[in-house]
């Protein structure tokens, strides 16, 4: 799971926004059918409050749930540079980011790296926080822990005789100097709780594959929420609920899948045969952030699809290659309410 989670990082150039201006890349491939309904064609906006900031190909755009309309927030600061997994400060004044410039040759390396960035909630003011460092350092999935400071995953790829090795570090940025700070290692995707003293996380178990643990940012021993043997794999996007008491990820059933499955696509557009292999089909699924078992919550047979809490706790959105869709939770259903982005990442703002 590690070298393919390496290789969408470095190719998350064009394809990764390709489909949020234009409705996604394709049908998702049929899984093993659920007990919930699949995702229905409705296009009405969800009610309720509040904006969804998202990645698209001209930069992060905000979308309005209840007008169901979408405006460009945050633009690159240069061309052909794309911007991805936005994330709000605790006061809602700030927008952290990652910047994807386009690839270039460094001294005859290869470096295609990304960068952290902050900006103000209206887009204003944009600017680095963290420019990566070597060749193809990457920066992904920023999570304010507080007003000065932000969580990221630093992922550093290096090669020893002939053999490639990934490295993926949870690490404290401060804001105001850049300087950083390791915090848990082989952490591949990660979610505070509302008081930013407990993160839920995918860990990678060397040569064995992911679990879903949790721990306290100040010390202590991880908590295992989600084991190998549950089948459940891999762990996208672990958010918590307003609240705190219930943990949302996407994940693919590995029981179902491997009785019967096809991979979801990896191209952002083109037909069928072109398609290349890319992952298992991932659901979304709820869980008692103090442990329990994992409920299927939206049957959506996704490719790396992203979460977001609304604010009030009873809506997850969810953004997928194929369209953003609103996960009402009280009445259990599914509905599409925009395009789709390609291995693109939302954050739910008021």
């Amino acid at each position: 799971m590690s070298l393919r989670r390496a290789i969408v990082s470095l190719v998350i150039i064009a394809p990764i926004i390709a489909a949020a201006c234009g409705g996604g890349g394709g049908t998702p491939a049929k899984g093993t059918p659920g007990a919930l309904p699949s995702a229905n064609a409705a296009t009405t906006p969800a009610a309720g409050a509040g904006s969804i900031i998202f990645s698209r190909e001209d930069g992060l755009a905000q979308y309005d749930i209840k007008a169901g309309a979408a405006k460009l927030l945050v633009k690159p600061a240069d061309a052909n540079t794309f911007l991805l997994d936005p994330a709000i400060s605790p006061d809602h004044a700030l927008i952290a980011y990652v910047s994807q410039p386009p690839p270039k040759n460094v001294g005859g390396q290869y470096d295609a790296g990304s960068d952290l960035w902050v900006a103000n909630r209206d887009g204003s003011n944009p600017h680095a926080v963290f420019t990566h460092v070597t060749p193809n350092q990457l920066v992904r999935f920023p999570q304010w822990e507080d007003q000065g400071h932000i969580l990221a995953i630093v992922q550093e790829i290096a090669q020893a005789n002939g053999t490639t090795s990934v490295t993926y570090t949870l690490e404290r940025v401060d804001v105001a100097t850049g300087a950083r700070a390791n915090v848990l290692k082989d952490v591949l995707s990660f979610g505070l709780s509302p008081d930013a003293k407990r993160a839920v996380y995918a860990h990678l178990a060397p040569q064995t594959g992911e679990t879903l643990e949790a721990v306290d940012l100040g010390g202590g021993s991880p908590a295992m929420l989600v084991d190998l043997s549950q089948n459940l794999a891999p762990f996208n996007s672990p958010r918590y609920s307003p609240d705190g008491a219930t943990i949302a990820f996407a994940s693919a059933d590995q029981t179902g899948a491997r009785a019967d499955f096809a991979y979801v696509t990896a191209r952002g557009f083109g037909p069928a045969a072109d398609a290349a292999n890319d992952g298992l089909p991932e659901d979304i699924w709820t869980m008692p952030a103090a442990g329990g078992t994992p409920k299927r919550v939206a049957d959506l047979k996704e490719d790396l699809p992203a979460v977001t809490w609304s604010g009030d706790g009873k809506h997850l959105y969810v953004l997928g290659a194929n369209a953003l869709y609103d996960v009402n939770l009280a009445s259990g259903a599914i509905d599409r309410i925009g395009p789709g982005s390609f291995h693109g990442q939302l954050v739910w703002t008021p």
